[in-house]
C-alpha cells in the first residue's frame, strides 16, 4: 500500500495537469504513469532502506532491499511495455522514442546502483548529463514527430 500511495500521488498530479489544460488522460497514459510512478516510488524506498535503514520510517520494516528491487524491476518493465504500446497506438512514428526511454530507465538504475542516488529523481536528473541529454533528445524526437507540417 505504501508504494502505491506514493505512486497515486504522481498519477493525481497528471490528472490535475490534464484537467487544467483541458486534455483527456487516456487509459494508456494512466497505466504508463502509474507504472513509472511505482518504479520511482520503489527506488525511493529502496534508497531509504539501504542508506538509512528501517529507522527512518516504520513502514520500511515491511521491506527488504531485494523485495523492493523486484518491485522496481516489475514496474520499470511494465512502464516500458505500456509506454511502447501507448506510442504505437497513438502515433507509430513515436516508436523512435522507445530506445530513449529505455536508456533513461537504465541510466537511472545505474545512478541508483553505482552512485547510491535516485532517492530524488529530480536530483538524479539534474546532476547527470547523460540523463539530461536523454530527456532533451526525447523532447526533440517527440517535437520532430508531432510538429505539424505545413503544406
Amino acid at each position: 500500500m505504501d508504494i502505491f500511495t506514493i505512486a497515486i500521488g504522481f498519477v493525481l498530479r497528471v490528472y490535475a495537469g490534464a484537467t487544467a489544460l483541458s486534455v483527456p488522460v487516456s487509459d494508456w497514459m494512466f497505466i504508463t504513469t502509474l507504472s513509472l510512478a511505482l518504479y520511482l516510488a520503489a527506488v525511493k524506498r529502496r534508497q531509504e532502506l539501504s542508506q538509512i535503514g528501517v529507522k527512518s520510517r516504520k513502514v520500511l520494516e515491511k521491506y527488504s532491499v531485494s523485495l523492493v528491487d523486484r518491485y522496481a524491476e516489475i514496474s520499470a518493465t511494465s512502464a516500458l511495455i505500456f509506454y511502447s504500446m501507448f506510442v504505437m497506438s497513438a502515433k507509430s512514428q513515436l516508436v523512435i522514442t522507445v530506445p530513449l526511454v529505455m536508456f533513461g530507465m537504465f541510466r537511472y538504475w545505474y545512478i541508483v546502483e553505482k552512485f547510491e542516488g535516485g532517492e530524488s529523481p529530480t536530483d538524479a536528473l539534474l546532476s547527470d548529463w547523460q540523463l539530461l541529454l536523454t530527456v532533451a533528445l526525447w523532447v526533440a524526437a517527440c517535437g520532430w514527430v508531432l510538429w505539424p507540417v505545413q503544406g
